[in-house]
């Protein structure tokens, strides 16, 4: 066998059976064949850092823009200088700055056509076949060893147009591989280099691990001479053996198409997936651009219904940079469509944190839950935070190398609470919590009520807590509960009203209480809400000096203007800083100012002061126990969807979060061990089954108050991710059993003595 016959048989062949056969014949016909390390002999650690071969295959992907945007370059002779591989989209391609969304169909396939993915059937869903093929800058032979070939090379550490930094993210395909065929073609170039890589196991006795290796020839790559149109300058990647096990479903969150468009979020450039298991083809433009309604041939729908959205805003975070924010609630979950975002995110992770377009972390749904007061919009908001405007230091400190998740620390926390205050500022969020929080409620009996607050009151003290109050009453000021010294303003009333843009505009207001001061302590940030009947095109938040809405204080030093939120539907919000060196007792105006062509200037203002900051809580300070309330939810509503309970009523009893400062409690009414119970006593006399139920909630809203009480004081780490909730709802299962036994038992203690 020849090395072209080598050459076209490894092309040709789409399972591990034919490249195997192809190896063996070249193997025997060429001694002088040699099997070269990766990069360097010890290369399994840095080669097998990623945990997920979903994530490893986006990285291929990557590179492949990658070589696109270097093809770009050299056409372009690297003018203008581009910072970013967004900038070099643009500048070189084309592509608008608000992303893939606002090209045509047309266009997006034809762009698409440049970075391919297909798959094959191979094996089987653990041993697929996978080809990553791009029409881009290639390589010579000489070059892949030091390049495709390599470990941490800094061939992209200083090419800013590039995404590529580290030098080892496409490697990581060769851990979830049989084999691995690389071959390339440098634009211009007459030879095609190619090689093949496996992972070979070394001798037990002299070495701990094998390592990753590449076929070579005379200890060179191996090389043909071909026409261009036989293999178009170019990188192909082609994986034998690839373990897609997590993504077998042909469409969905668990599909290459679902996970491509999850983790290429927002991509500088389209991808083409050729799906020949499942026999189709679709435009890979990421979740952002479906969410802001592109559509291309193939997809099942006109792009997803939305509740709300917010456009892409930056808020400055000092000397960390800034990081762009935008989000969008879709339709109420259904019994048909219970994760209606699934489509899109991670449902457990509904906030994307991306860099250069690509998923590098994620926020978890108990930030919206519980953070920022939203739990009934937990299966319906997804949130993106744009990183690429951090500074160099910041990202380092934010993000890992293998991409595959955001890393704690003060960053991280910056972004975080920045999150919370954007949403927790959006009157629109509010009052679509409230409505889905008043779909799923009912009437309850007053004197129900009262009855089950004694009883919990009474079970808590038995338990031993030092309940400061009655449970469930509203908290009154005292030497140990001072009202907070900077509260936030009430919240609108429901609905918000609906406002009439004119233009021109005739007003524009500060949201605050007329008399009351907008009260900032030194670094504290507020999120200032206005309104006016001016149209959307008034403002623009990312350039104030375009914008007619401006928002200045009188005390420069005192109050800093960190940024804005889109003008939409007559509502805003200004991004206000009080200054680190501040000094208390400092005052001065906020102001507003709308300015009109040929027309005055409209003004509001509110006058600001800066106290000084809240002094931390005594660890020994008493607990006061919250509000509740407890509501039955059948598996027929849409409210089970809505909490995203599972379909198996053995694994979910109950629930419970904090909504406007009452801690609401969920429960089953399909739950076993509650029904067996119930029916029992409906059978005998129908008004022990009311009793049955009643204590049944009593001892349901007592564990849940102890579960939220240590969770205050820190005992218990709030549910972050899958497994914690699922463990959460175990703990639940169990305490709802042991609630049933004792609710029946006191019953029945009942019926004994009468």
């Amino acid at each position: 066998m020849t090395i072209e016959e080598f050459f076209n048989a490894a092309i040709a062949a789409l399972s591990i059976v034919e490249i195997d056969r192809a190896i063996d014949s070249f193997v025997q016909a060429h001694p002088p064949i040699s099997w070269i390390p990766v990069g360097r002999e010890n290369n399994r650690g840095a080669i097998e850092a990623s945990a997920d071969s979903g994530r490893s295959l986006v990285e291929r992907l990557t590179n492949g823009v990658d070589a696109v945007l270097e093809s770009e370059h050299e056409t372009h002779r690297g003018i203008p200088d581009c910072r970013s591989p967004k900038e070099a989209a643009m500048a070189w391609l084309s592509v608008p700055e608000n992303g893939l969304s606002e090209l045509t169909a047309s266009r997006r396939r034809d762009l698409s056509k440049r970075v391919t993915v297909e798959l094959f059937p191979g094996e089987g869903r653990k041993s697929r076949t996978v080809s990553v093929r791009d029409l881009g800058i290639g390589l010579n032979p000489a070059e892949m060893p030091m390049t495709i070939l390599s470990l941490n090379e800094s061939n992209k550490m200083q090419k800013h147009y590039l995404a590529g930094t580290y030098g080892q993210g496409g490697s990581s395909t060769f851990a979830a591989s049989r084999y691995t065929l690389i071959a390339s073609r440098k634009i211009g170039g007459t030879s095609i280099g190619f090689t093949l890589v496996r992972f070979l196991d070394l001798p037990p006795d002299q070495y701990k691990t094998g390592h990753y290796v590449y076929l070579a020839y005379a200890s060179q790559i191996l090389s043909i001479d071909a026409a261009e149109q036989d293999f178009p300058s170019g990188t192909l990647v082609r994986h034998y053996g690839y373990d897609l096990t997590n993504y077998s479903s042909p469409l969905g969150p668990g599909s290459v198409y679902g996970l491509l468009n999850q983790i290429l979020f927002d991509p500088v450039l389209p991808v083409w997936l050729d799906n020949r298991i499942h026999n189709y083809r679709r435009v890979i433009k990421g979740s952002r651009s479906a969410l802001n309604g592109a559509v291309d041939e193939g997809d099942e729908s006109r792009g997803p219904t939305l509740s709300h959205s917010v456009r892409m805003f930056y808020v400055s975070l000092g000397e960390f940079g800034r990081v762009g924010v935008e989000y969008w609630v879709l339709e109420a979950p259904t019994q048909e469509k219970k994760r209606p975002i699934a489509a899109f995110v991670n449902p457990a992770k509904p906030i994307v944190l991306s860099l250069n377009g690509q998923n590098h972390g994620e926020m978890p749904q108990s930030l919206i839950k519980k953070e920022a007061d939203l739990p009934y919009l937990a299966l319906r908001f997804i949130g993106h935070i744009d990183c690429n405007s951090l500074t160099p230091t910041a990202k380092r400190q934010l993000f890992v190398s293998n991409r595959e998740e955001a890393r704690g620390g003060v960053v991280y926390q910056q972004i975080q609470d920045e999150v919370i205050k954007v949403l927790r500022s959006d009157d629109e969020l509010a009052r679509l919590n409230a409505e889905a929080r008043e779909h799923g409620a009912r009437e309850r009996d007053e004197v129900a009520v009262a009855q089950i607050r004694r009883e919990v009151a009474r079970l808590l003290r038995t338990h031993g807590l030092d309940i400061a109050e009655p449970v469930g009453a509203r908290a009154q000021p005292g030497n140990d509960t001072e009202p907070p010294v900077n509260p936030r303003p009430p919240r609108p009333p429901h609905p918000l009203r609906v406002i009439d843009l004119q233009d021109p505009p005739t007003f524009v207001h500060i949201i605050w209480g007329e008399n009351e001061p907008i009260r900032f302590y030194p670094q504290q940030r507020r999120y200032i809400r206005i309104e006016t009947d001016a149209n959307s095109t008034y403002h623009n938040p990312d350039d104030p000096n375009r914008s007619r809405i401006n928002i200045a204080v009188t005390e420069p030093l005192s109050l800093l203007v960190r940024g804005s939120t889109p003008l939409q539907s007559g509502r805003m919000r200004a991004i206000v800083e009080a200054a680190s060196q501040v000094t208390v007792g400092q005052s001065g105006l906020l102001r507003v100012e709308l300015t009109r062509t040929g027309l005055p200037v409209l003004t509001d203002e509110r006058r600001f002061e800066i106290v000084e900051r809240p002094a931390a809580v005594p660890d020994d300070r008493r607990i006061t126990l919250p509000a509740f309330d407890i509501r039955p939810v059948e598996p027929s509503t849409d409210l089970w969807a809505t909490l995203d309970w599972p379909d198996d009523l053995n694994e979910i009893a109950s629930s419970a979060g904090m909504d406007r400062g009452t801690l609401v409690v969920h429960y089953s009414t399909a739950f076993p061990k509650y029904v067996s119970h119930l029916r029992d006593f409906e059978r005998r006399d129908p008004a022990k089954a009311v009793s049955f139920t009643r204590r049944y909630e009593i001892w349901l809203v007592t564990h849940s108050l102890l579960l939220h009480h240590d969770e205050t004081l820190g005992i218990t780490r709030r549910a972050e991710a899958d497994g914690d909730d699922v463990r959460e709802r175990q703990e639940r299962c169990r305490a709802a059993t042991i609630a049933a036994l004792f609710a029946r038992r006191e019953v029945q203690l009942e019926v004994d003595e009468e």
